[in-house]
């Protein structure tokens, strides 16, 4: 077995045990907050592989990895679902007759006001939501805890490396090798305080229609240029670029590590082209897929060079660039409690935003079913990540999180939002259940729905792993 499928099994394991593990935690102890029977405890669905009875509750480890159950006395037809495969279904289907009195003898011992359907609606609701919500409060504690351990990255450079050809920055006279001092009279000390000053507009701008002041140095000169603001005809984001072409990381295993390219490096030409800036490295990199690239550069005062052959990598849904896995080299600052907090949440806050979105554009068409991820890709994103370092590994949890937080509210039968839907509409008809049987189908179409959307997402997991 090579290191990379190592990676991705053990990533994979990580970051599916995490999130099911937190999702089921949810779940279960707000069934012990409300006094609820729990009987199973499962982390992964069908057949138990491992199983011990503590107290009333037995906890498994089932074979099939992908989700897990907390199963309750009196859930009804969940019940009847969750022993779907495990070689331990009743004798007779929920909602004949037989059925009926099946269950009500299996739970016959255990107290009334223990069983989950006699408990008041907003206790079963908050069971439902548990799960979901340890998931978001994961996502928000290893976001902030990565921000509070490691602080904000930054790019500590202020020279600039490369000005965009017939850009407003360009047109403003700002040339590679001016180092920026500061913006409107405020001293920068990084590329990125001198870049959210150039690009957040000014409030009390219109007593500068000329624009941002910034201040440059020059051939040990200073000298002040006037750079129309953000906006049509101003500044865009990629105008400008810093004069870094020092390497930070370098992804464990990959093509960079293969030929020896460490951290610290400085990276002075790509393909006979000198390189002033990490976007022209990346630029010449991603053009050249699958063909043999030359390489120079600095280590402690001696120059190095090597081949590579840029891998076609996947960067977006249909879009492949070359790339050999390497990143600039960042500082990082620390951060107090609070501010690490907050921050904290801003990037919860994102993420919940932007897999929304993608869930509306895959709504909308915009995005197509192949952006979809199943468990290999999501097992090979997971390997990747680590690679990088177990800290991105940290963060591909909180982002795989917040998306499980998402799905499982979804109204859909078996999902968690499916119960919140059949309680929604038990309230509103004045506490009066759905009945067995509708929710029997409904469960049903909605479990056949997710298996056939399983399968196509596992089919082309294979197809796009195997390189297609």
């Amino acid at each position: 077995m090579s290191p990379n499928t190592l990676y991705i099994i053990l990533a994979f394991l990580l970051t599916l045990g995490t999130v099911v593990v937190i999702h089921e935690l949810g779940h279960f102890l707000f069934c012990k907050l409300f006094g609820v029977y729990v009987k199973t405890f499962s982390i992964g669905i069908g057949p138990k592989l491992l199983k011990k009875r503590w107290g009333e509750t037995e906890y498994t480890i089932s074979a099939i990895p992908f989700g897990g159950y907390v199963k309750m006395a009196g859930e009804g037809m969940m019940e009847e679902i969750q022993d779907t495969g495990t070689w331990e279904g009743r004798k007779y289907p929920l909602g004949t007759e037989e059925g009926n009195k099946e269950a009500a003898g299996i739970d016959a011992d255990i107290p009334p006001e223990r069983l989950f359907f006699n408990r008041p609606a907003h206790e079963r609701l908050l069971v439902f939501i548990a799960g979901p919500l340890f998931n978001l409060v994961l996502a928000y504690l290893v976001f902030t805890g990565l921000i509070l351990s490691q602080g904000l990255t930054f790019d500590p450079v202020t020279e600039i490396g490369q000005v965009r050809t017939g850009s407003a920055a360009a047109e403003a006279g700002l040339r590679q090798g001016d180092v920026i001092t500061a913006v409107n009279g405020t001293e920068v000390t990084s590329w990125d305080e001198a870049w959210l000053a150039l690009m957040v507009t000014d409030p009390d701008q219109e007593e500068r229609p000329e624009g941002n002041i910034v201040t440059l140095q020059r051939d040990g000169a200073l000298l002040e240029i006037a750079l129309p603001l953000q906006g049509e005809g101003g500044l865009q984001y990629n105008d400008l670029e810093s004069a870094n072409t020092t390497i930070g990381r370098v992804q464990t295993g990959g093509l960079a590590d293969e030929l020896g390219l460490r951290q610290g490096d400085i990276i002075t030409s790509v393909q006979d082209t000198m390189v002033h800036s990490f976007g022209m490295i990346a630029g010449i990199i991603n053009q050249r897929p699958g063909m043999e690239t030359h390489l120079t550069w600095v280590r402690d005062g001696q120059a190095m060079s090597g081949v590579v052959i840029p891998e076609d990598h996947e960067v977006a849904p249909g879009v492949t660039k070359g790339r050999i896995f390497i990143e600039s080299m960042k500082e990082s600052r620390k951060v107090g409690l609070f501010e690490g907090l907050a921050l904290g949440y801003r990037q919860t806050s994102f993420t919940v935003k932007y897999i929304l979105q993608s869930l509306w554009d895959l709504v909308s068409r915009k995005l197509g079913l192949g952006s979809v991820g199943g468990p290999l890709r999501i097992g090979q994103a997971a390997g990747d990540m680590l690679r990088w370092g177990f800290d991105r590994l940290l963060n591909f949890i909180a982002f795989f999180s917040v998306n499980l937080f998402l799905l499982n509210l979804l109204p859909i039968p078996v999902l968690d939002g499916g119960h919140v839907l059949f309680l929604l509409v038990e309230v509103a008809r004045g506490g009066k259940p759905v009945p067995e049987r509708i929710q029997a189908i409904a469960t049903q179409l909605g479990l056949i729905i997710l298996l056939l959307f399983m399968t196509f997402v596992f089919f082309w997991d294979i197809w796009k792993v195997s390189g297609h």
